[in-house]
């Protein structure tokens, strides 16, 4: 470009101001159609929705007795030609300014060719300049064709940071922390737990999940919530954990504010096996031994975890035992049932040696003696620990030590098995109501 300015000043300039519209247009169209392919995320994610629906194994039977493929195909379809047209336009639009701008760019090189043209007719270029100031009109604008694609890279990276940065200002975490190095670490012992006068809405829910809840889980004893769906049990377990902080009240772990602790100190206190437990493609032995955060888990003890949930069972059918992987993703492996899942689930929480252990309706797959003998079994292994246990089965439930009935996000009723029925109330009503069924 230098050297075309001593040919004539005013031509690197009219070269280079062909290559600043295509730029604004070219970055201009990325936003729009980054804006447009965003809008239309909803149906990639639709389709392949449908996609994973139809060869998943755990919809095969629904699907094929209800006669739903017809269904999961007509509407992969549907979303797939209207991306397909949306995206079409996209592209045709894309074609249409890199013609245009391609004119410019031809436009810019055929300028510089006809000024050295003209030059050379005017006898001020002698051959061997021609081809000079040739050579560097085509090197300048070859130039010059990249540096839209260097400015485009540059802006395209600019949009997506901005949406990887917000998210990430989003995902932080939205509970309170104690400041750096400023956290308690909990002891490795028993501990309490108190809600006082708690009240809890989910993010966008105009519903309180959880309404002035107000009880204690003694230390080292197994506490049951009861009541029925939606009634808060599970909200109280994800406040126990960390995954929400409550709008009101506090909740205390050994008389201290739950935010005190440090985070991964308290986490690492605690085993939890959710009513949706994550089932793992890996082999049973490490599906188990995942429950060890320090991942240091003995084959021993891996083995003494499973005796304790029933999986012993289990990997006594399977081809290989314990080494046996869990998912016909790959060859070899083998798909269990729900209920030999959720002993898994157990036994990866029994591995773990925390101090509080919770059990979110982690047995709903098993038969009500199976899950009575699991949960006598499950006394003994935690004695001396605190225990949390939510079960609609309340012939389970009557082995706690103290109980906490909940409807509607609040506490209605508190006590033990027997004070409960002696009081007559919700407790004791659901209680009869479940019992008459086996009479």
């Amino acid at each position: 470009m230098l050297f075309l300015g001593t040919l004539h000043p005013l031509l690197p300039i009219a070269m280079a101001g062909l290559t600043l519209p295509h730029i604004i247009v070219v970055n201009k169209h990325n936003l729009l159609a980054y804006q447009e392919m965003k809008a239309l995320s909803r149906s990639a994610r639709e389709m392949d929705y449908c996609m994973r629906l139809a060869t998943a194994p755990q919809s095969a039977k629904e699907i094929r007795v209800f006669g739903l493929t017809n269904f999961l195909i007509n509407r992969f379809d549907q979303f797939l030609h209207a991306t397909l047209s949306e995206m079409t336009r996209i592209r045709f639009r894309g074609t249409q300014i890199s013609l245009l701008m391609a004119g410019l760019h031809a436009a810019g090189l055929s300028l510089g060719i006809w000024y050295v043209a003209s030059q050379a007719a005017e006898g001020h270029l002698n051959v061997g300049d021609v081809v000079f100031y040739l050579f560097a009109v085509m090197t300048a604008q070859a130039e010059l064709v990249t540096l839209p694609m260097w400015a485009s890279t540059f802006f395209d990276a600019r949009i997506y940071l901005q949406d990887l940065f917000s998210f990430i200002d989003e995902a932080q975490p939205a509970i309170r922390l104690p400041g750096k190095h400023q956290g308690i670490a909990l002891p490795q012992s028993p501990f309490s737990i108190e809600f006082r006068r708690v009240s809890f809405s989910y993010p966008k829910s105009q519903r309180q999940a959880l309404t002035g809840v107000s009880f204690t889980v003694p230390r080292g004893k197994v506490t049951a919530l009861v009541g029925a769906n939606g009634a808060g049990k599970s909200t109280i377990v994800k406040l126990i954990t960390r995954m929400y902080d409550p709008q009101e009240g506090t909740i205390l772990v050994n008389d201290i504010p739950i935010w005190n602790y440090n985070l991964e100190s308290l986490r690492s206190s605690i085993a939890v096996v959710h009513q949706d437990f994550a089932r793992f493609a890996l082999t049973l032995g490490e599906n188990i031994a995942l429950g060890d955060p320090s991942g240091k888990t003995s084959q021993d003890r891996v083995i003494m975890a499973a005796k304790l949930s029933g999986a012993d069972q289990t990997a006594a059918k399977l081809p290989q035992g314990y080494n046996t992987q869990l998912t016909r993703m790959f060859e070899g492996g083998v798909e269990l049932s729900g209920g030999e899942w959720q002993q898994i689930a157990l036994a990866r929480a029994f591995v773990r040696d925390a101090q509080l252990v919770i059990l979110d309706e982690p047995t709903a797959a098993l038969d009500a003696q199976a899950e009575r003998e699991l949960f006598a079994r499950f006394r003994k292994l935690i004695e001396g620990h605190t225990a949390i246990i939510i079960s609609h089965r309340l012939s389970t439930v009557s082995m706690a030590d103290h109980i906490v009935v909940l409807a509607n996000g609040t506490v209605v009723e508190q006590g033990n098995h027997p004070q409960l029925l002696a009081l007559g109330g919700y407790y004791a009503e659901m209680f009869n109501m479940q019992a008459k069924w086996y009479r």
